[in-house]
């Protein structure tokens, strides 16, 4: 009966902790993202026929050097086994007066596709990316992203591992 008590009392405890640190990166990450936030008026805001997208990064301190902001635009398309990749770009823009940059993604909606013969012959929906663009990751500024209707924005942040020595021959 005593194991009992100490084991939810430990749960307890534990639980307390975790929602205590969640609370707290949650807090730094909106102060971060409030402050990024509010260099949005300076960027366009909307386009015709496009969506856009707005990335607001956490604060990572020196180790933003480190990171890198991958774009992947694309769009969901009905696919089979092959392997797909969409026909498209990924241009950086400037905002007039600010020095900032936004990015724009044009495509003509073509696919390139392996040409395998499936099995199975199903088709699945999934999204399928144009190339994607790495960015530096800056937590100061909001990533902005004029996307054409129909298309979709994803993206993953990057880290660096550990430098190795190169060797001498």
């Amino acid at each position: 009966m005593m194991k009992k008590f100490q084991l939810a009392g430990f749960l307890f405890f534990a639980m307390a902790l975790i929602s205590c640190s969640t609370t707290k990166k949650t807090a730094n990450t909106v102060e971060r993202n409030e402050a990024a936030q509010k260099q949005l008026e300076h960027f366009p805001k909307e386009k015709k026929g496009y969506k856009r997208y707005v990335i607001l990064l956490s604060e990572k301190g020196a180790s933003e050097s480190d990171l890198k902001l991958e774009l992947i635009p694309g769009k969901v398309l009905p696919t089979d086994c092959n392997t797909r990749s969409l026909n498209g770009k990924i241009v950086e823009k400037d905002v007039q007066g600010w020095g900032y940059t936004y990015y724009e993604f044009s495509s003509n909606g073509t696919v390139v596709s392996t040409m395998m013969a499936c099995p199975d012959g199903k088709k699945t929906e999934k999204f399928v990316g144009a190339k994607p663009e790495q960015l530096r990751y800056n937590s100061k500024l909001p990533v902005v992203v004029f996307v054409p209707d129909g298309y979709e924005l994803k993206y993953r942040i990057w880290n660096a591992g550990n430098t190795a020595d190169a060797a001498v021959k």
